[in-house]
């Protein structure tokens, strides 16, 4: 399937969960604003009905129409113009809440107007747990000229929620499936690339293999000659050309069974105290004949002060070789590179600097992943497997340090070795 397809299809699945996320979440509140609203009918009707009882009770003809007010959230207010004993109201609500299915605790109390005090404040628990201690400061105090009664519901929104259950535990379980189905798409996409990467490397691992195999099978096929003998300089160079390639596929070989121990943490350092100036030169003389080939100067930034390292020598020039030849192979003709020191006594800064044709943003975040090289389409002009950069970083990282690499499309690259001078061998 190819990419654009699966992006498309990746986009319209996000587009979809979006929508579905958004459609439960309205619901999810309609239902609750419904439930709300049910809630407060529930509720005027069980306080009109108390009301009318009491001024029956009372023998009074019921002269008020709006007897019920809501006068700030959770705070009812019910006008009765008598004096009611607490047992009763408590009865009256009870009852009224039972017949309209609110079981919820409540918190009620009772308003004298001519003592200008409120009379009692009760909290009440309908599920018969011990409830909480009824707080009168929070009693709304109004200026009526006649006795009111007031029920707080101090559970209302934990109440509601309840009555929606099913709907939050729809909805926790359709985002489950989602994360769930969006972790499944996030593998297989990164199952997807590994498979193209590992497809890449063995491409390239042919490509790598195939020359000096091709160059050893024609040597020898030149070797097998009865003629050969009686030329023995021939002899000799076409022996050198198989030793020579033989040599390179020894290497080639070697590389990748370092990166499969490196990559299992199975990779042992020999540490041993070396002068990091010395080895940088080390490592740059080894690339005077690549350097010639591709007409590239290379020049050094090194600190006047002779810096000591307690490192692995042998990986480490394997790994700022690593980043000498990627520079070289990927710069061009005629490129100069730069390889600069900073640091101090306790941490250096290896800086490989190109004037090449630098690195894509979105390609730079996996330069340092096993198997990944910037894609080039169908060249196949610079050669490699995809484990330089990783073997860079696992070196680096097993001295207690770090590979990074800065880089603009156009302006060329710099990759960064960096490491502590002194550590503690393990």
């Amino acid at each position: 399937m190819k990419n654009s397809v699966i992006r498309l299809i990746f986009v319209l699945a996000l587009i979809s969960t979006v929508g579905i996320i958004v459609s439960q979440i309205f619901w999810v509140r309609n239902a609750y604003e419904l439930q709300d609203k049910d809630f407060e009918n529930k509720v005027n009707i069980s306080l009109k009905n108390v009301v009318t009882k009491i001024w029956e009770l009372k023998r009074s003809k019921m002269v008020l129409y709006d007897a019920v007010q809501e006068v700030k959230p959770g705070f009812y207010i019910a006008q009765i113009n008598h004096q009611i004993t607490p047992e009763l109201l408590e009865h009256f609500l009870r009852e009224q809440f039972v017949i309209q299915g609110l079981i919820t605790d409540f918190e009620y109390g009772q308003y004298d107007c001519n003592a200008d005090s409120v009379m009692f404040f009760t909290y009440v628990s309908m599920s018969g747990k011990k409830g909480n201690e009824a707080s009168v400061t929070d009693f709304p105090r109004l200026s009526r000229e006649n006795y009111y009664f007031a029920v707080h519901f101090p559970n209302r929104k934990q109440y509601i929620a309840e009555q929606i259950e099913l709907w939050i535990y729809s909805s926790v379980f359709l985002f489950v499936v989602l994360i769930i189905l969006g972790l499944t798409v996030s593998i297989i996409m990164k199952q997807k690339r590994l498979r193209e990467v590992q497809k890449d490397f063995v491409n390239n691992m042919t490509h790598e293999f195939k020359t000096p195999l091709a160059t050893i099978q024609l040597s020898a096929e030149v070797l097998k000659k009865p003629t050969i003998i009686n030329n023995p300089q021939r002899l000799l160079n076409y022996a050198t050309i198989i030793d020579k390639e033989a040599s390179l596929l020894a290497l080639q070989v070697e590389r990748v069974l370092q990166m499969a121990h490196a990559e299992k943490g199975e990779i042992i350092l020999r540490k041993e105290k070396v002068f990091i100036q010395d080895l940088i030169q080390e490592v740059a003389s080894n690339f005077e004949n690549l350097l010639e080939k591709h007409s590239v100067r290379l020049d050094l930034v090194l600190l006047d002060k002779p810096i000591e390292c307690f490192i692995d020598t042998l990986h480490v020039k394997n790994a700022l070789g690593n980043l000498v030849e990627n520079a070289i192979k990927y710069s061009g003709q005629n490129a100069v590179l730069t390889i600069r020191l900073r640091g101090n006594d306790k941490r250096i800064k290896i800086e490989v600097i190109d004037n090449g044709p630098g690195i894509a943003p979105e390609h730079q975040k996996m330069l340092f992943s096993r198997f990944y090289r910037v894609p080039t389409g169908n060249r196949h002009d610079v050669k490699g497997f995809g484990l330089g950069l990783n073997y860079v970083r696992i070196i680096c990282k097993a001295h207690g340090g770090d590979a990074t690499c800065t880089s603009k499309p156009n302006e060329g690259s710099t990759f960064s070795m960096i490491l502590p001078t002194d550590v503690k061998s393990k």
